[in-house]
């Protein structure tokens, strides 16, 4: 069992104004975000990976992948509850009871399965190769996890905690996603310029849907209840996908190099960030609308939104200290 680390924090609640880092704007329009809630981590200097949500238990998960460590925050309180030193962290996905969490542990080739009740790390699952992204598929309980820079899904049973199949995918993996409504995974191919659509019942690709204008597509995210799938490139655009037909609907730009994107269904927003800006984009209607920039930091390239607030966080590191900043948006 791993001993968990009790580290110096920081909170502070931002005010509005170019100083905070929102986007300015006019007399008679509302800020497109508002600052609100920062945690900082003295001493860390270290870039963070993806980020996720906890919506059960009100908690940001951060892949603190250069400081070894997976960061979880109490979103009720705005505060840090512990750093868990596990090696090069990448990713965390989240089983549907909310009791575990699985974490991609890159160059150390592994899975973490994590208590989500005390934040201890339970067992350690080996994989052939360095992970990636990851996720939890509830239908048939089974975990998926990307060979980084390889060609390869893992699939894992968290039971037997073993690999139990390997999907060949048709080029580099980056984010992935589950769509519950009909039962699929989309994962971006960056070097291929393709979402890979798997089937979990058959551990298949079945599918190949192309991003252009999109290339290098590395975020992704998903509305459900429009079918529609969101994939941004590294060339600054970010399409719209059927996901019944698999052809692209729309495009807009989008700041470049995003890594992580974020969908807020209830404000129809969706969030995509990128080096010292992140693009907001809202969705309603069938159409991207672009809404403008907000400005945060060059390593701001993560993002998730929490469903209960619909506060909008990101994660970056000053080369001093990290922080985990969030933003309000406007009342729809």
């Amino acid at each position: 069992m791993k001993i968990l680390m009790k580290i110096p924090y920081r909170i502070m609640v931002l005010c509005g104004g170019l100083s905070s880092m929102a986007i300015a704007a006019s007399a008679d329009q509302p800020p497109l975000l508002t600052p609100a809630a920062s945690i900082e981590l003295a001493n860390s200097t270290g870039k963070f990976d993806f980020l996720r949500i906890d919506a059960k238990r009100r908690r940001l998960l951060a892949a603190h992948e250069n400081d070894g460590t997976a960061d979880y925050f109490d979103l009720r309180n705005n505060t840090l509850i512990t750093r868990l030193k596990l090696g090069g962290a990448v990713d965390t996905a989240i089983d549907a009871d909310s009791q575990r969490y699985y974490v991609s542990v890159q160059e150390s080739k592994r899975v973490a399965v994590i208590d989500a009740a005390t934040l201890s790390e339970l067992a350690s699952i080996k994989t052939p190769g360095p992970t990636d992204a990851i996720l939890y598929e509830p239908s048939n309980h089974l975990i998926y996890v990307t060979h980084d820079d390889g060609a390869d899904v893992w699939v894992i049973d968290p039971v037997k905690s073993t690999v139990i199949a390997t999907i060949g995918i048709p080029g580099v993996p980056e984010y992935m996603v589950y769509d519950p409504a009909a039962d699929r995974i989309y994962l971006n191919i960056k070097n291929k310029d393709v979402v890979a659509v798997i089937d979990p019942s058959t551990n298949k690709v079945t599918a190949q849907w192309p991003t252009a204008p999109a290339l290098l597509p590395h975020g992704l995210a998903l509305d459900i209840g429009a079918h529609q799938l969101y994939s941004s490139g590294g060339n600054g655009k970010l399409v719209a996908i059927d996901t019944k037909t698999g052809a692209v609907t729309g495009s807009v730009e989008v700041a470049e190099k995003v890594d992580q994107i974020a969908f807020d269904a209830d404000g129809a927003l969706l969030y995509c960030a990128g080096a010292d800006k992140m693009s907001v984009i809202r969705t309603s209607g069938g159409k991207l609308q672009p809404l403008g920039n907000v400005k945060t930091a060059a390593t701001a390239k993560n993002v998730a939104v929490d469903p209960a607030t619909r506060n909008v966080w990101t994660t970056y590191t000053d080369g001093k200290s990290s922080f985990a900043r969030s933003w309000m948006p406007p009342k729809p």
